[in-house]
């Protein structure tokens, strides 16, 4: 059964401001991979993006299709998800897409929420939506992300990584491999292409906080450790990474109303595409 983390209000409200969108370059692997590489300027007549959030995958992705239709299993999310014309939203499992007629899917695809999953069902259900000859499923993740300062990069990983770890959710952890060890139980296996492509993001301190404010073992944190002890853990990390951009001596210089959030860093993230089309063999 999929995992229910990004449920509450708020927590959407955030998800929606905060979670950063994909690059061009992605999309472009996905549709020359539908396309068998042709040019064309044809678009994908039909796609399902599962796990869908708040639509960031699924508006980027709608540029490329003539109908999108982006599901996820929460309620709050499908609310306040990203509205275009050729996008509808439905609040529904993963694994079950019997809402779907078999064989009449060009395109699944799956953004960064495939180890929350019961990977197994769901695939099952790709398999069977999933048009033969044609159809893709695409499936994505990437990592939490390095930071342009080495000092910073540091602070982040020891945050996300030891003072989070007991509030992630043990599926969590299936994503640091890039989704590796979940290769063998993903379809047509004989048609698998994978890429990596190279994210950078130009951002802000401030920004960046608000993208960490979205992880899930933060909602948990802040769920079992209260509000005020969730804002005095963001403030530490807060204070650590100015301090790791700007030295004390310089800190003290500056004006007392410069505003150390608009600090600019860079965040890279990379992401692995996995790539895998349904035949009449496989």
């Amino acid at each position: 059964m999929s995992c229910q983390l990004f449920e509450e209000q708020d927590h959407t409200n955030k998800y929606r401001l905060y979670r950063p969108g994909y690059p061009r370059q992605l999309f472009e692997y996905i549709i020359n991979y539908y396309f068998n590489n042709n040019q064309t300027d044809a678009k994908i007549p039909f796609a399902l993006d599962v796990g869908c959030g708040s639509g960031q995958a699924t508006v980027e992705l709608s540029s490329y299709c003539d109908r999108v239709i982006g599901i996820d299993v929460s309620a709050n999310q499908i609310a306040h998800a990203i509205q275009k014309d050729n996008v509808e939203y439905r609040c529904q499992k993963a694994e079950d897409l019997t809402f779907q007629e078999s064989n009449s899917v060009d395109l699944v695809t799956i953004a960064t929420a495939l180890h929350w999953l019961d990977i197994e069902s769901f695939v099952q259900q790709v398999q069977r939506v999933l048009k033969p000859n044609v159809g893709v499923f695409a499936v994505w993740t990437y990592a939490l992300g390095t930071l342009d300062n080495p000092v910073a990069d540091a602070i982040s990983h020891e945050f996300t990584d030891v003072t989070l770890f007991p509030y992630w959710d043990s599926k969590r952890w299936l994503a640091d491999d890039y989704y590796q060890s979940l290769l063998p139980l993903l379809p047509y296996k004989s048609t698998l292409v994978e890429h990596t492509i190279e994210k950078r993001v130009e951002t802000t301190i401030g920004e960046y906080i608000n993208l960490i404010q979205t992880f899930s073992a933060c909602q948990t944190y802040r769920k079992q450790e209260g509000e005020k002890s969730f804002e005095n853990l963001l403030e530490i990390l807060r204070g650590k990474l100015i301090d790791s951009y700007i030295n004390t001596q310089q800190r003290k210089m500056n004006d007392e109303k410069f505003d150390f959030n608009s600090i600019k860093i860079t965040v890279s993230s990379p992401i692995r595409l996995y790539l895998m089309k349904k035949t009449q063999t496989n």
